[in-house]
């Protein structure tokens, strides 16, 4: 009888099902929007019984519409979007939870800044604040909503909180504690030292206890097993933060590989055997004696969502009517803009910027004779141009970025992949998995169960395609590049 693992996607903006075979061959997957609610500006909430209920409903849709036997599926693990605020209450009843996407706390960000322990922290957390992050998040909710802070019964990041519904326990991995800004890399533990500066000395027993990311830490109850139709006490593993996740399914977890998500957030990260330095944005544990150095922020597809939904929303329907995409639309019109100086250019700076400085997005050079396709291209440029601010800095960092595998939602447009090519000077690799994160973590359940290794059951992986970069545009594209920046500081200038 044939053994199947599932993967769980559990991101910002959608959660995702995907099955696969013992060999990492994707057999199905099945995906829900995840609602975003924002009560106020710049808060990015989640509602955690809604989070439930579409992910219970997604595994529920896959094994119908694979029509596998749920006793052929042998091992669950799932992955989800790193920092924000998953938290239950002192019933372990849902309580508050919070996206990364979450602007609210850019006031407390700056006090930390400005404070007298900061460089200390900087020094054991390896990042720094930032307003998602589950510390500063932390800080703004214990000053800002108390009864909610002392309600709290457990913290817990996006995919623990998935997990805690399929298994009844409460655990996390090293992965998302040590990207959540709470993990100090000094002490090689959430230190008081680094809590004290955050004025979260009180909240050490509130967070779940740490297992390696391919860990069995439960079974999947009779609960849950009604809701989702998969088999009570079908394992559970710890699981991934969805970047590491991604680095595992798009075969770039050796020493030296760089993997680029370009999805809701903006990821360059390389594989590592020593502690990333300290002027790279983020440290986080891959495995027991290997790092990645990420370089990260909110500047990628997700500014290209909100352009579809703020101006596009009737085309998107219409062409989804007929069973079209209107993202497959874009790349084919794309392929005809001509590429010229005169094009519109883009900082895709909605949710925040590459440096966490407070920018904000822009538009720049708008004609009277630009198309709606032309601020397209702008967004799907300036995006690729965010992420190459970003590569520039591992690379100043010491680190060699020659070959990119890469994932999220723009690895499955061609153009946009050639774009990353041409624009970063690099080969780039997309594989021939549509749910890449979902792919990374069920090979790691799969491994956890059979005890195989992870590249004994991905045997089947190719390179979906590989794009090189053209040497006739690299002038076009370095010329803009240098508009994008100059542009970029004269206007932080301003602030």
């Amino acid at each position: 009888m044939k053994s199947y693992a599932i993967g769980i996607d559990c991101g910002n903006t959608a959660i995702k099902a995907a099955l696969f075979d013992e060999h990492g061959c994707e057999i199905g997957a099945v995906a829900n929007n995840y609602p975003t609610h924002i009560p106020h500006p710049d808060y990015t909430e989640a509602d955690l019984n809604q989070c439930w209920s579409l992910c219970a409903e997604v595994i529920a849709k896959l094994i119908k519409q694979t029509g596998v036997d749920s006793r052929q599926i042998i091992a669950l693990g799932t992955s989800g979007h790193g920092n924000g605020l998953y938290l239950l209450d002192t019933d372990l009843k849902p309580l508050l939870g919070i996206k990364s996407l979450d602007n609210r706390a850019a006031n407390e960000v700056a006090l930390l800044q400005a404070s007298k322990g900061f460089t200390d922290l900087q020094k054991r957390n390896r990042q720094g604040v930032w307003p998602s992050q589950t510390a500063v998040l932390l800080t703004w909710l214990k000053k800002h909503q108390p009864r909610t802070f002392q309600n709290i019964g457990q913290v817990l990041f996006c995919k623990d909180y998935v997990n805690f519904c399929l298994t009844g326990q409460c655990a996390t991995e090293w992965g998302d504690i040590t990207a959540s800004g709470l993990f100090d890399f000094e002490t090689d533990s959430v230190s008081l030292e680094l809590l004290n500066h955050y004025q979260l000395s009180d909240i050490s027993t509130k967070l779940p206890p740490i297992h390696e990311s391919n860990q069995v830490i439960g079974a999947i109850t009779e609960d849950a097993a009604r809701l989702t139709k998969l088999k009570a006490g079908t394992p559970v593993i710890a699981g991934l933060f969805d970047v590491v996740a991604c680095a595992y399914g798009s075969q770039a977890s050796s020493l030296g590989d760089t993997s680029v998500v370009a999805g809701t957030w903006n990821i360059n990260q390389v594989v590592t055997d020593e502690l990333p330095a300290e002027e790279v944005f983020m440290a986080c544990k891959f495995s027991e004696n290997r790092y990645l150095a990420i370089e990260s922020s909110t500047c990628s597809a997700s500014n290209l969502e909100w352009l579809v939904e703020r101006f596009f929303s009737q085309q998107r329907e219409r062409e989804a009517s007929i069973g079209n995409n209107i993202f497959e639309q874009f790349n084919r019109q794309l392929e005809d803009v001509e590429l010229m100086p005169t094009l519109p250019t883009f900082h895709p700076y909605l949710y925040g910027s590459t440096g966490q400085d407070g920018q904000s997005a822009n538009l720049f050079g708008l004609k009277g004779w630009h198309r709606d396709i032309h601020v397209v291209y702008a967004f799907y440029e300036g995006i690729v141009f965010a992420h190459l601010e970003h590569i520039q800095r591992l690379r100043a960092a010491g680190y060699d970025v020659d070959r990119i595998a890469i994932s999220g939602g723009a690895s499955r447009s061609e153009y946009w992949c050639q774009l990353f090519a041409d624009i970063l000077g690099v080969a780039v690799t997309s594989t021939n998995c549509n749910e890449v994160g979902a792919k990374g973590v069920a090979q790691l359940a799969m491994s956890a169960v059979t005890e195989r290794k992870t590249e004994q059951i991905n045997t089947q992986f190719q390179p979906d395609k590989c794009y090189v970069p053209s040497n006739k545009r690299s002038a076009f594209f370095a010329a803009r590049y240098s508009k994008y920046c100059l542009l970029r500081d004269a206007l932080r200038s301003l602030n």
